[in-house]
């Protein structure tokens, strides 16, 4: 039987999606190595959007400069098809975890 939400923690449900948004990415990874060629379905499933803070195309995170210190900051996450699809497989188990 399914344990209701309030039962559960905040920071386990966000590992679960970040799990989910991983497991999603090596899938994609997999599917783009598969010697079958360019075709529609294949592009289907491995076009990804980028999202993130810093310029990732010139290797330029964000620098925050305190005289004292320097802070590089950037992350990027790039979804796709299967990492929407590994989201809503780890809330599945989610819902089900105790």
């Amino acid at each position: 039987m399914a344990v209701p939400l309030k039962e559960k923690r905040i920071s386990t449900l966000i590992l679960v999606v970040l799990t989910g948004i991983l497991i999603g990415s090596y899938l994609n990874s997999i599917v783009e190595m598969l010697p079958v060629g360019d075709n529609v379905v294949k592009t289907f499933f491995t076009y990804s959007i980028p999202f993130g803070v810093g310029d990732f195309v010139s290797n330029k995170p964000i620098l925050i400069d305190l005289n004292a210190i320097k802070f590089q900051f950037g992350f990027m996450i790039r979804f796709s098809l299967l990492s929407i699809i590994g989201i809503f497989v780890s809330l599945y188990v989610f819902r089900w975890y105790r």
